[in-house]
């Protein structure tokens, strides 16, 4: 699924139960939600970042720092679940064994 697109000079990003937002519109939720999405969904798209596609500066600079760490996030998912689940690993094994 597509997560962040790059339609009609303007950077969207996909909000469940709303379709396509404009990524200047972003809360700190939207964004907890795009970083459980690349953790998390094995098919995770996003639009390559192109400057010359995205006229507003304000979307240029959210949409490319954005895609950035998205694009880092979902390329390391799984060393960030492998770390996690050894975290709670380590808290289940001492609470399971008591």
């Amino acid at each position: 699924m597509e997560y962040l697109r790059i339609t009609t000079n303007k950077g969207q990003f996909f909000r469940q139960g709303e379709g396509w937002v404009d990524v200047d519109k972003m809360s700190k939720d939207d964004l907890y939600k795009l970083v459980n999405a690349a953790l998390q969904d094995e098919d995770f798209e996003l639009a390559e970042f192109k400057e010359d596609l995205l006229q507003n500066p304000a979307h240029k600079t959210i949409y490319s720092h954005i895609y950035r760490q998205l694009v880092d996030i979902h390329s390391r998912r799984e060393e960030y679940n492998d770390e996690i689940d050894s975290l709670y690993k380590d808290a289940y094994d001492k609470y399971c064994n008591d």
